[in-house]
């Protein structure tokens, strides 16, 4: 092909056909150029291509990843409220205040006392990207603000979990020195795999309402559950956001 374009030039040339021979240099000219943007608008094409395969699959893992971390913080949600549940059932018999009916009632709300649970969602994926610095992959700003936000988040939930834990272990302390936990391990026997005896010791753990540490013990357990389930409200609220947000960008790159 070179070979050809070279003897129309030498022709032309040897027939001192200038204007002909200008024509047909920019004519070459242009062809080449075309060339060119043809070949660079193949690679933008091919690149195009590779990002959005990129893309889809990000979107797909992350999307699969929050959807399960949407039903882990369902669980957190529902053992914190056991918690503040059962602290409140709690106050309502505190003091002077009528007793529950049986020893079993209270000693159920005390074993809800203990359900608290570390929130560990799945971030692997979303790690990745955030570490590499490849989260602009994903063309939605709001998607990529969203993400963004996820760690922040998580990191405050670390944080309320560890303080209703720490209440937890105040308020247990005091019942292993005023209470009888085997008392409290009578009820729901069933779901253990071994049958404790009662106490042997003549205790009644509704004798702990009567004593206001206790009863401010309680009540400080309920407040770091309240706050904590606060938090998981506002990440439950995010992770909403950012499922129906993927699922939109998903949709998309079908």
């Amino acid at each position: 092909m070179i070979k050809f374009f070279r003897k129309i030039r030498q022709r032309l040339i040897s027939e001192n056909k200038f204007s002909k021979y200008l024509l047909y240099a920019i004519g070459e000219i242009l062809l080449v150029v075309i060339g060119i943007l043809i070949a660079l608008q193949i690679n933008n094409w091919n690149e195009n291509r590779k990002s959005n395969l990129q893309e889809r699959n990000a979107l797909n893992n992350i999307h699969r990843d929050f959807l399960k971390n949407k039903e882990l913080l369902e669980e957190i949600k529902h053992n914190t409220q056991l918690i503040m549940i059962s602290g409140v059932q709690i106050l309502n018999h505190t003091g002077s205040k009528e007793g529950p009916g049986t020893e079993n009632k209270f000693n159920a709300w005390l074993n809800e006392l203990y359900n608290s649970a570390p929130y560990y969602p799945q971030n692997g994926f979303l790690e990745d990207l955030l570490s590499s610095g490849k989260l602009s992959i994903f063309k939605n700003a709001e998607l990529r603000n969203l993400l963004s936000s996820w760690k922040p988040e998580v990191e405050i939930l670390e944080e309320g979990f560890i303080t209703v834990d720490k209440n937890e272990d105040i308020l247990n302390v005091y019942i292993l020195k005023n209470g009888s936990w085997l008392n409290a391990d009578q009820v729901d026997r069933n779901t253990r795999n071994i049958k404790f005896p009662p106490s042997g010791f003549k205790v009644d753990n509704r004798d702990l309402l009567k004593a206001l540490e206790f009863e401010n013990l309680v009540e400080n357990l309920v407040i770091a559950a309240d706050s904590y389930y606060s938090s998981q409200k506002k990440a439950d609220k995010l992770l909403e956001d950012i499922i129906a947000l993927l699922e939109i960008e998903i949709q998309k790159n079908q």
